[in-house]
């Protein structure tokens, strides 16, 4: 993800760490940079092209290939917005937390 925003010329994320409490998380998220990559996420790159931020990153994580399973693309997606999402207050990745998000998005599909 964090490459991906970078190959694109967006602000770069700053580092976080993963034993930030709350506050620090409530401000990592607040950064400029973190609400622009947010909110770009599932926007087209280029009006032009129907590519978005998001179908880069998931062709980078499967090296273009096409047929990558329903489910790893769903928890890429999760994992995305879950990290990125300003109303969640969380950076980690655990069971109770992705999988209604997964659920969410398994259903977009």
């Amino acid at each position: 993800m964090f490459a991906i925003f970078l190959e694109f010329h967006l602000p770069p994320i700053p580092i976080v760490n993963t034993s930030l409490v709350e506050s620090e998380i409530k401000k990592w998220k607040e950064t400029p940079a973190v609400k622009l990559c947010y909110e770009k996420l599932f926007k087209k790159i280029k009006n032009s092209e129907p590519e978005t931020y998001m179908s880069q990153i998931i062709q980078k994580l499967w090296k273009g290939k096409k047929n990558a399973p329903k489910l790893q693309i769903a928890y890429a997606i999760s994992v995305c917005e879950n990290l990125l999402n300003p109303q969640n207050l969380n950076i980690h990745i655990s069971e109770s937390i992705i999988k209604p998000i997964i659920m969410k998005n398994l259903v977009s599909f």
